[in-house]
Protein backbone atom coordinates (compact mmCIF):
# COMPACT_ATOMS: atom_id res chain seq x y z
CA UNK A 1 0.00 0.00 0.00
CA UNK A 2 2.85 2.44 0.54
CA UNK A 3 4.03 1.37 -2.64
CA UNK A 4 0.44 2.05 -4.21
CA UNK A 5 1.05 5.79 -2.55
CA UNK A 6 4.37 6.64 -3.40
CA UNK A 7 3.73 5.36 -7.28
CA UNK A 8 0.96 8.40 -7.14
CA UNK A 9 3.18 10.97 -6.52
CA UNK A 10 5.60 9.22 -8.70
CA UNK A 11 3.06 9.34 -11.67
CA UNK A 12 2.57 13.02 -10.94
CA UNK A 13 6.68 13.77 -10.88
CA UNK A 14 7.20 12.24 -13.96
CA UNK A 15 4.43 13.95 -15.45
CA UNK A 16 5.08 17.53 -14.05
CA UNK A 17 1.46 17.60 -12.88
CA UNK A 18 0.91 18.14 -9.85
CA UNK A 19 -2.01 18.54 -7.38
CA UNK A 20 -4.74 19.61 -8.23
CA UNK A 21 -4.02 17.71 -11.60
CA UNK A 22 -5.25 18.91 -15.22
CA UNK A 23 -6.12 15.25 -15.83
CA UNK A 24 -7.31 12.77 -14.35
CA UNK A 25 -5.32 9.80 -12.51
CA UNK A 26 -6.89 7.98 -15.91
CA UNK A 27 -4.92 10.01 -18.00
CA UNK A 28 -1.08 8.82 -16.40
CA UNK A 29 -1.97 5.41 -18.51
CA UNK A 30 -1.61 6.99 -21.73
CA UNK A 31 1.91 7.44 -23.23
CA UNK A 32 5.29 6.77 -22.55
CA UNK A 33 4.39 6.00 -18.85
CA UNK A 34 1.47 4.49 -18.60
CA UNK A 35 3.03 0.94 -17.45
CA UNK A 36 3.42 3.22 -14.13
CA UNK A 37 -0.34 3.61 -13.60
CA UNK A 38 -0.49 -0.28 -14.36
CA UNK A 39 2.09 -0.95 -11.53
CA UNK A 40 0.37 1.37 -9.34
CA UNK A 41 -3.31 -0.36 -9.49
CA UNK A 42 -1.95 -3.54 -9.38
CA UNK A 43 -0.08 -2.48 -6.28
CA UNK A 44 -3.20 -0.96 -4.74
CA UNK A 45 -5.33 -4.61 -5.34
CA UNK A 46 -2.70 -6.27 -3.80
CA UNK A 47 -2.77 -4.47 -0.94
CA UNK A 48 -6.36 -4.66 -0.42
CA UNK A 49 -6.83 -8.00 -1.03
CA UNK A 50 -4.13 -8.83 1.29
CA UNK A 51 -6.60 -6.38 3.83
CA UNK A 52 -9.76 -8.20 3.13
CA UNK A 53 -7.96 -11.59 3.53
CA UNK A 54 -6.84 -10.69 6.92
CA UNK A 55 -9.92 -9.15 7.78
CA UNK A 56 -11.44 -12.85 6.91
CA UNK A 57 -9.06 -14.41 9.31
CA UNK A 58 -9.90 -12.04 12.10
CA UNK A 59 -13.86 -12.53 11.53
CA UNK A 60 -14.30 -8.52 10.21
CA UNK A 61 -15.06 -9.99 6.62
CA UNK A 62 -16.80 -13.89 6.52
CA UNK A 63 -20.05 -12.62 5.05
CA UNK A 64 -21.45 -11.64 1.64
CA UNK A 65 -22.46 -8.43 2.47
CA UNK A 66 -18.34 -7.26 3.81
CA UNK A 67 -16.72 -9.77 1.17
CA UNK A 68 -19.02 -8.32 -2.10
CA UNK A 69 -17.58 -5.15 -2.53
CA UNK A 70 -14.49 -5.84 -1.59
CA UNK A 71 -14.10 -8.19 -4.12
CA UNK A 72 -15.57 -5.59 -6.62
CA UNK A 73 -13.22 -2.89 -5.82
CA UNK A 74 -10.23 -5.43 -6.00
CA UNK A 75 -11.64 -6.18 -9.51
CA UNK A 76 -11.81 -2.53 -10.31
CA UNK A 77 -8.49 -2.01 -9.79
CA UNK A 78 -7.48 -5.01 -11.53
CA UNK A 79 -9.97 -3.46 -14.96
CA UNK A 80 -8.37 -0.65 -14.66
CA UNK A 81 -4.93 -1.83 -14.60
CA UNK A 82 -5.07 -3.55 -17.71
CA UNK A 83 -7.99 -1.81 -19.82
CA UNK A 84 -6.51 1.93 -20.76
CA UNK A 85 -8.46 4.99 -21.00
CA UNK A 86 -7.76 7.17 -24.75
CA UNK A 87 -6.35 10.36 -24.10
CA UNK A 88 -8.69 13.36 -23.89
CA UNK A 89 -9.98 15.19 -25.57
CA UNK A 90 -11.14 12.69 -28.16
CA UNK A 91 -14.52 11.04 -27.23
CA UNK A 92 -14.06 7.71 -24.76
CA UNK A 93 -13.53 4.87 -27.08
CA UNK A 94 -14.82 1.10 -25.71
CA UNK A 95 -11.59 0.22 -24.12
CA UNK A 96 -12.09 4.26 -22.16
CA UNK A 97 -15.64 3.48 -21.09
CA UNK A 98 -14.66 0.06 -19.57
CA UNK A 99 -11.91 2.10 -17.90
CA UNK A 100 -14.16 4.95 -16.72
CA UNK A 101 -16.99 2.32 -15.73
CA UNK A 102 -14.78 0.40 -13.37
CA UNK A 103 -13.04 3.53 -12.12
CA UNK A 104 -16.85 4.74 -10.88
CA UNK A 105 -18.01 1.23 -9.82
CA UNK A 106 -14.96 1.28 -7.59
CA UNK A 107 -15.11 4.33 -5.82
CA UNK A 108 -18.44 3.34 -5.31
CA UNK A 109 -18.59 0.05 -3.48
CA UNK A 110 -15.10 0.69 -1.75
CA UNK A 111 -16.78 2.90 0.87
CA UNK A 112 -19.28 0.62 1.43
CA UNK A 113 -16.87 -2.17 2.14
CA UNK A 114 -14.65 -0.12 4.16
CA UNK A 115 -17.68 1.10 6.80
CA UNK A 116 -19.22 -2.88 6.59
CA UNK A 117 -15.71 -3.97 7.47
CA UNK A 118 -15.58 -1.52 10.27
CA UNK A 119 -19.11 -1.98 11.60
CA UNK A 120 -18.95 -5.64 11.30
CA UNK A 121 -15.53 -5.99 12.98
CA UNK A 122 -17.02 -3.91 16.13
CA UNK A 123 -19.51 -6.12 16.97
CA UNK A 124 -17.80 -8.98 16.61
CA UNK A 125 -14.76 -7.67 19.03
CA UNK A 126 -16.55 -4.76 20.75
CA UNK A 127 -14.76 -2.65 22.76
CA UNK A 128 -11.96 -5.04 22.74
CA UNK A 129 -10.16 -3.03 19.65
CA UNK A 130 -8.62 -0.40 21.62
CA UNK A 131 -8.23 3.65 21.13
CA UNK A 132 -5.81 3.14 17.79
CA UNK A 133 -8.26 0.50 16.33
CA UNK A 134 -11.04 2.80 17.45
CA UNK A 135 -9.72 5.89 15.64
CA UNK A 136 -8.34 4.34 12.45
CA UNK A 137 -12.00 2.79 12.00
CA UNK A 138 -13.51 6.41 12.43
CA UNK A 139 -10.97 7.89 10.13
CA UNK A 140 -11.94 5.03 7.45
CA UNK A 141 -15.81 5.76 7.96
CA UNK A 142 -15.00 9.21 7.58
CA UNK A 143 -13.08 8.98 4.44
CA UNK A 144 -15.36 6.77 3.22
CA UNK A 145 -18.01 8.90 3.47
CA UNK A 146 -16.33 12.19 2.08
CA UNK A 147 -15.61 9.75 -0.96
CA UNK A 148 -18.38 9.27 -1.40
CA UNK A 149 -19.39 12.60 -1.03
CA UNK A 150 -17.03 13.69 -4.01
CA UNK A 151 -18.18 11.05 -6.25
CA UNK A 152 -21.66 12.86 -6.37
CA UNK A 153 -19.49 15.81 -7.74
CA UNK A 154 -17.64 13.86 -10.08
CA UNK A 155 -21.14 12.44 -11.77
CA UNK A 156 -22.78 15.69 -11.27
CA UNK A 157 -19.68 16.81 -13.01
CA UNK A 158 -20.72 14.15 -16.38
CA UNK A 159 -23.92 15.89 -16.81
CA UNK A 160 -22.64 19.30 -16.98
CA UNK A 161 -23.24 20.31 -13.80
CA UNK A 162 -20.06 22.18 -12.08
CA UNK A 163 -19.63 23.14 -9.00
CA UNK A 164 -16.28 24.60 -8.53
CA UNK A 165 -16.38 26.56 -12.00
CA UNK A 166 -13.12 24.84 -13.34
CA UNK A 167 -14.82 23.66 -16.46
CA UNK A 168 -15.33 20.35 -17.19
CA UNK A 169 -11.86 18.49 -17.51
CA UNK A 170 -10.46 20.33 -14.28
CA UNK A 171 -13.39 19.66 -11.83
CA UNK A 172 -13.64 16.13 -13.37
CA UNK A 173 -9.89 15.68 -12.25
CA UNK A 174 -10.22 17.26 -8.88
CA UNK A 175 -12.80 15.65 -7.82
CA UNK A 176 -11.83 12.11 -8.97
CA UNK A 177 -7.90 12.83 -7.18
CA UNK A 178 -10.05 13.29 -3.60
CA UNK A 179 -11.93 10.56 -4.30
CA UNK A 180 -8.93 8.57 -4.97
CA UNK A 181 -7.01 10.40 -1.78
CA UNK A 182 -9.32 9.51 0.28
CA UNK A 183 -10.13 5.83 -0.58
CA UNK A 184 -6.06 5.52 -0.19
CA UNK A 185 -6.37 7.21 3.08
CA UNK A 186 -8.85 4.75 3.87
CA UNK A 187 -7.36 1.39 3.26
CA UNK A 188 -4.44 2.78 5.23
CA UNK A 189 -6.73 3.32 8.26
CA UNK A 190 -8.37 -0.21 7.69
CA UNK A 191 -5.02 -1.34 7.87
CA UNK A 192 -4.11 0.21 11.06
CA UNK A 193 -7.61 -0.84 12.64
CA UNK A 194 -6.97 -4.63 11.49
CA UNK A 195 -3.30 -4.85 12.74
CA UNK A 196 -5.06 -3.35 16.07
CA UNK A 197 -7.57 -6.20 16.31
CA UNK A 198 -4.95 -8.92 15.28
CA UNK A 199 -2.88 -7.68 17.93
CA UNK A 200 -6.06 -8.03 20.49
CA UNK A 201 -6.51 -11.35 19.15
CA UNK A 202 -2.98 -12.28 19.93
CA UNK A 203 -2.87 -11.43 23.13
CA UNK A 204 -6.65 -12.78 23.80
CA UNK A 205 -5.34 -15.93 22.64
CA UNK A 206 -2.33 -16.06 25.18
CA UNK A 207 -2.80 -18.51 28.21
CA UNK A 208 -2.92 -16.38 31.09
CA UNK A 209 -0.09 -17.47 34.13
CA UNK A 210 -1.67 -20.32 36.45
CA UNK A 211 -0.61 -19.26 39.79
CA UNK A 212 1.36 -22.02 41.05
CA UNK A 213 -0.27 -24.23 44.25
CA UNK A 214 1.07 -23.67 47.78
CA UNK A 215 3.12 -26.38 49.24
CA UNK A 216 2.77 -28.03 52.85
CA UNK A 217 6.51 -26.47 53.34
CA UNK A 218 5.51 -22.90 51.90
CA UNK A 219 2.14 -22.90 54.22
CA UNK A 220 4.27 -24.47 57.33
CA UNK A 221 6.31 -21.03 56.85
Amino acid sequence: MIVGAFCVLAMQAVSGDWFPPDVSISQYGVGRYGWMLTFTLLCLAAASALLLWGAYRLGSARQWRVVLPGTVWILALVVMAFVPTNEWPAPLSLTGQIHQAAAVLGLFVAPIGAMLMVGVGARHHGPTDGKTGRRAGAVAVGSALLGWFFLVLLLLTNIDIDVTGLGYQRAWSLHQTIAVVLDIIMVFALIISMRARAATARMQSQPSPVAFPATSRSVSR
